[in-house]
């Protein structure tokens, strides 16, 4: 055989083995059963059944009561600003810098005039707008996010004050992006922070009065109702008659900082003490751990490293009275703990958890400074940074249990690995995981997002289907599903699913924004005028401005949209401003040409 035939042999084997593999997802072969929007929108409200509120007990238990409402976590809820106390509010206010967020460009001050607070955000020089903020969410006490009450939803300011440093900063949940004022309060945030809150059916963002001040008695107890009317100690769950994993599984609803996924048709509100956590929520933990490096709120997964923890009975109340703030406890409380179990011949002034348990800045933000729940004989000093996850396990394989099984687990661990960053492993674990087609919304939205990024409408739509069969309420599903059908020519199905969103939630102005866009690209500019007006309230609804503009010839009107969306050359263009850029964003690109 010739040299040339062999070189071109050669070639052709090296052109295989640099072949990309196949993509395993698009190996799925979704279900075929057609989607059905068609039933009724859910109407009224759900509140947790069997909750009485902490009030009930303070009749018997006036002594725990009193000495709990100065604990952070009693304190931890939504508060109106009015409620605070108004010369410390405006002395924290008064003295704040401006805060830059250098990956988007813009910077936030927050600002009082009279009894009134809003956050003013700045693009280079020019001051955009001033939102108000009307209410604060406790995070104990290392700090306090801001919101702006607009219905019955709750939309968050990009900056936090840090009550523990002395500080303004951005909020963590800014550290890749930049929602600006548009993040509306979710379940998964507030059920940290809060008693159960009653919340308009079908929706997981409209919350409805009265607002709980903080975590409840009823959080770690269980519903109260029954024992408030027997007033037997069979009725409530006492949370230290609980076996071991069980005690964890109440705390370490909030106090593991992982990456958490809701099993098929739960709830973050769903978890009743005496149960298992990862029967409602499986949290997934970072393998191998990362010693030297702190995450906020790591602290029952550090506790689980310790050898404390391996080589005795302990729970997290044997250091920890839960009615009783840890600034409320004497200077000796901490080492009498220790001591309890070691005798230790070293006298220092750090007290025993200085020396074994590091006090540090965590990764997220950097602002905080956590314990760290590793209990070691010579912690090593702490890194900056994230915590690696080469892998992830289960939080009850940690606890020295097997996970509870069902269909859903494989799909909730693809999830969980998203969430990670671990997406070459969720692409290759996808198919397998998805046979049966179990529950778990947050795949499916993955699914859909990932096809809608690399322009794969057919494969996107699939996704989305699948999702709405069995939550035809999913906020995200329906609006990718209106965008989705609106770019296929599908006007009827993109408008059931817009008239879905706005029948549970008459507030959601992305619904309301993309239904005026409908109506007045199809002529009728008074019923797009009336949507975009209910919109415009929103703290992102560029687009209803814009809407209002054209069809007004309002000046003002082009400034709020401005004010939204700064960088948008229409709008400079119409307010005869400077473009330096000819790109259009999605606040006037979606104009008809009639209107440009």
């Amino acid at each position: 055989m010739s040299r040339r035939i062999l070189a071109a042999l050669a070639l052709l084997a090296a052109c295989e083995r640099k072949k990309p593999a196949a993509d395993p997802l698009l190996s799925l072969r979704w279900p075929a059963a057609p989607l059905e929007l068609i039933g009724a929108a859910p109407t009224g409200e759900i509140a947790a059944e069997g909750y009485v509120g902490s009030d009930a007990c303070k009749k018997c238990h006036a002594e725990i009561s009193a000495s709990y409402a100065r604990h952070s976590m009693a304190r931890s809820g939504l508060r109106p600003l009015s409620s605070f106390d108004g010369a410390w509010l405006a002395q924290i206010v008064d003295s704040a810098p401006l805060i830059h967020h250098d990956k988007s460009g813009f910077a936030y001050r927050p600002v009082r005039r009279g009894k009134q607070f809003f956050v003013e955000e700045w693009l280079g020089d020019e001051r955009l707008r001033d939102v108000p903020i009307t209410h604060a969410l406790s995070a104990a006490s290392y700090g306090m996010t801001f919101y702006r009450r607009q219905g019955n939803r709750l939309y968050q300011a990009p900056i936090d004050y840090y009550a523990q440093a002395k500080t303004w900063g951005m909020d963590p949940g800014n550290v890749f992006g930049n929602a600006r004022f548009s993040k509306a309060l979710g379940p998964f945030c507030i059920s940290c922070h809060s008693d159960y809150l009653r919340r308009r059916a079908g929706s997981e963002m409209a919350w409805l009065d009265p607002l709980p001040a903080g975590i409840g008695c009823e959080r770690c107890h269980g519903p109260g109702a029954a024992h408030a009317r027997s007033l037997r100690k069979e009725d409530i769950v006492n949370p230290a008659r609980l076996p071991r994993a069980r005690q964890l599984d109440v705390c370490a609803q909030c106090h593991l900082s992982s990456f958490p996924v809701l099993r098929a048709g739960r709830h973050e509100y769903d978890f009743r003490p005496g149960g298992r956590l990862d029967e409602v929520r499986v949290n997934f933990v970072g393998e191998a751990p990362d010693p030297e490096r702190l995450e906020l709120l790591a602290h029952v997964e550090r506790l689980l490293r310790s050898a404390c923890w391996r080589k005795s009975k302990m729970t997290c109340t044997t250091c920890h009275d839960p009615h009783t703030s840890s600034f409320d406890q004497p200077a000796g409380w901490w080492d009498g703990k220790c001591q309890a179990c070691h005798q230790c011949a070293e006298k220092q002034t750090a007290g025993c958890p200085g020396c074994h348990m590091r006090k540090g800045p965590t990764w997220n933000p950097t602002q905080v400074t956590a314990t760290d729940h590793f209990i070691q004989r010579r912690p090593p000093p702490l890194v900056p940074g994230r915590p690696r996850t080469d892998k992830l396990i289960p939080w009850a394989t940690l606890q020295g249990e097997t996970a509870t099984a069902a269909p859903d687990l494989a799909a909730v661990e693809v999830a969980a690995l998203v969430q990670a960053g671990h997406t070459d492993e969720a692409r290759r674990r996808a198919p397998e995981a998805l046979q049966g087609w179990p529950e778990v919304p947050a795949i499916y939205n993955w699914l859909s997002d990932l096809f809608l990024e690399r322009r794969q409408p057919r494969p996107a739509t699939a996704a989305l289907t699948t999702l709405l069969r069995f939550a035809p309420d999913d906020r995200g599903a329906l609006l990718r599903w209106a965008r989705l059908q609106l770019d296929g020519g599908q006007k009827e199905e993109a408008l059931r699913a817009l008239d879905r969103l706005i029948a549970v939630d008459p507030d959601d102005a992305d619904a309301l924004e993309l239904e005026g866009i409908v109506k007045l690209r199809d002529g009728h500019a008074d019923e797009a005028a009336a949507l975009f007006r209910r919109a415009a309230v929103g703290p992102g609804a560029a687009a209803a401005h814009v809407g209002l503009a054209v069809l007004t010839k309002s000046r003002a009107e082009l400034e709020a949209a401005h004010a939204i969306e700064p960088r948008d050359s229409w709008i400079l263009q119409k307010l005869g401003r400077p473009t330096p850029s000819k790109n259009l964003t999605p606040a006037s690109a979606w104009l008809p040409p009639a209107y440009r």
